[in-house]
């Protein structure tokens, strides 16, 4: 009877430590290196959800490797430094020196921010580079690498794109960025001269274009730069770019965990989010 009754507890247990370790704690937010959860050969990948009691392994720590990882409410709850071969958790206070501590044990109510996020991370962990925003010769427009624009007509006001690049002629262009539901139709518009001065207004004529999302692209003796832009029609555009500036500003939380180049690289994939779910384009 003893012995019965120690297996059933024991079964019971595992049972638990098991239903613990399905559940889902949090994701991959950002890295760099190559990462396992101990126990596990197979990498993580950005935009992963981890398991409750996860502990994350870097099996070839190299100088500059780390990773950080949100909750279910889109918060940072964990980050790894990797230096001098060694892989050390940061805390807020005390720097990069604790050894690494298992994810924990329950998960936190997700968040209207989460579920979000939770969704725009499914789009990173399919296709990582599609939103990449990689720094080219010249400059990336600063700040604006994304974002949300009112299509009147065929007229699209382009200023707030070209913001951070110097005064001159531009050679504009854009093109439709088939999204995750994969129905949007291949256009490309042909390249148009714009003279531009910051501080003021450039509306750019694109004969044919329609709201969905395109990259905007830009071009002058040898600078280039490129955001991805959601045109909506004007009903759809006052939810459309709040929507996008409460994502965007939601991300502050992440603090100097995240890099900015990885915060506009969630903003894009949070324009095909709103894309591919038809939420917020023409009404």
């Amino acid at each position: 009877m003893k012995r019965a009754l120690a297996l059933l507890t024991a079964t019971i247990v595992a049972g638990l430590d098991s239903a613990s370790a399905q559940q889902k704690i949090g994701y991959v937010l950002a890295m760099e290196g190559t990462w396992t959860l101990s126990g596990d050969t197979p990498e993580v990948i950005l935009g992963q959800s981890l398991p409750a009691m996860g502990l994350l392994v870097n099996p070839t720590p190299r100088d500059g490797d780390n990773i950080v990882v949100a909750d279910l409410r889109g918060e940072v709850i964990k980050t790894v430094r990797c230096k001098n071969g060694a892989c050390r958790e940061c805390r807020q206070l005390g720097g990069c020196y604790d050894p690494i501590q298992q994810l924990p044990a329950v998960a936190d109510k997700t968040t209207t921010f989460g579920t979000t996020l939770s969704a725009v991370l499914e789009l990173f962990a399919g296709k990582p580079d599609r939103y990449s925003v990689h720094r080219v010769r010249g400059a990336e427009p600063i700040g604006r690498a994304a974002g949300v624009a009112q299509l009147e007509g065929s007229t699209v006001e382009i200023s707030y794109f070209m913001e951070g690049l110097d005064k001159g002629s531009y050679e504009v262009q854009a093109a439709s960025l088939v999204g995750a539901g994969g129905n949007e139709r291949n256009w490309r518009s042909s390249a148009t001269t714009v003279n531009w001065n910051p501080g003021n207004s450039v509306p750019l004529v694109l004969k044919g274009i329609q709201p969905g999302l395109y990259l905007l692209s830009f071009g002058n003796k040898g600078t280039s730069g490129f955001a991805w832009v959601l045109l909506c029609d004007s009903r759809a555009y006052p939810s459309a770019v709040a929507s996008f500036d409460g994502f965007s500003k939601q991300m502050e939380i992440w603090g100097d965990s995240v890099s900015e180049n990885m915060k506009k690289s969630y903003q894009r994939a949070y324009l095909d989010y709103l894309a591919s779910n038809r939420l917020s384009l023409a009404q």
